[in-house]
């Protein structure tokens, strides 16, 4: 069977390239943690930004040492004065050329801040500006499948080295064998999600939930595939706060998607999916522990829960684009004007 927009063994060849990058990763933070590292840093902006908050909870959750998630448009403001020589700022920009995750690498160089980071190009500027630069050309095809396998190898290695993760060696196995639960994921859900994107291709509006680790994949999918690659109008909103404010513009025919994981927050998605039933007509869960996601332990689950979550929207993501008929690469603004 064909899919659009996904073929199984380029997808599970490009996480192979991306696999590779553990020993130069696990190198290169050997060689931070030898000059000291305080704390741990995540600059981002938009999509980059979006993908790095999954991390931010998964280091959270198993670290004491300060872990900062940084707009890297405000980085370069110098608000926060823990960001110092001791810190270690992760960047990610897949192109290399995104202008704020430039400034931000620039900022830290001239203050002496350690950066590491990921783009898909040896010559891109980025690159050129890093402390410990990654180069991974693999995984276009895998959007933010990839960017989380990326991300997951550096803050695992933080981790591990900062001796918060005891855990390691069986975390990266489980790592290893995410591919081919997210391919299995994807083509399981195929059919369902092409029904869905052509239920919802009329719909001018859309509300978003999420919570945890899932929040990230919440917004992007929001901001960066509705809005920008589909001039989709949405609101995305974590579930905790659905409750002030967002609830009063709940109505009979509004359209609501809500992302439910498998982490410590998923009761408070609940609250949310319990309240709108009784309300909307236009109720869309999507519930990672419906996936079966073989060979992954149970452990495990919970933090692998936003690949779950985005193997199912990038199938939705290409049925959208032939049901609503808006290519996915049209801007009007972006990269286009200057701003």
């Amino acid at each position: 069977m064909t899919y659009k927009n996904y073929d199984r063994e380029t997808y599970l060849n490009s996480f192979k390239e991306i696999m590779k990058l553990k020993p130069q990763v696990e190198k290169y933070i050997d060689d931070a943690f030898e000059k000291g590292v305080d704390n741990l840093v995540m600059a981002g902006v938009g999509g980059s930004i979006s993908i790095m908050m999954p991390m931010e909870y998964f280091a959270k959750k198993r670290t004491a040492m300060p872990v900062y998630m940084e707009n890297a448009a405000e980085l370069v403001l110098g608000i926060n004065k823990a960001i110092t020589e001791k810190s270690l700022v992760v960047l990610y920009s897949e192109s290399g050329t995104t202008k704020e995750a430039i400034a931000a690498a620039e900022y830290c160089r001239e203050k002496g801040i350690p950066t590491i980071g990921v783009s898909g190009n040896e010559e891109a500027p980025l690159q050129k500006l890093l402390t410990y630069p990654i180069v991974c050309g693999a995984g276009d095809e895998l959007s933010c499948d990839g960017d989380h396998m990326k991300l997951f190898l550096i803050v695992s290695a933080i981790l591990h080295k900062n001796g918060d993760m005891d855990d390691y060696d069986e975390f990266m196995e489980n790592l290893a064998k995410l591919p081919e639960a997210l391919a299995n994921i994807k083509e399981e859900v195929d059919e369902e999600a092409k029904a869905y994107a052509y239920q919802i291709k009329d719909e001018p509006y859309h509300m978003l939930v999420g919570s945890g680790n899932l929040w990230g994949s919440t917004y992007c999918f929001a901001m960066c595939y509705l809005e920008e690659m589909q001039w989709i109008r949405t609101k995305s909103i974590e579930s905790p706060e659905f409750f002030h404010g967002t609830l009063e513009l709940l109505e009979e025919d509004t359209s609501i998607m809500i992302f439910k994981g498998e982490d410590e927050t998923r009761m408070l998605t609940e609250r949310v999916e319990n309240f709108a039933k009784k309300i909307s007509k236009k109720v869309k869960v999507i519930d990672t522990k419906e996936y079966e996601a073989e060979g992954i332990a149970e452990k495990y689950r919970g933090d692998l829960s936003p690949a779950f979550l985005e193997a199912y929207l990038g199938r939705l993501t290409a049925h959208l684009e032939d049901a609503t008929g808006h290519s996915l690469d049209i801007r009007r603004y972006y990269r286009v004007m200057d701003y």
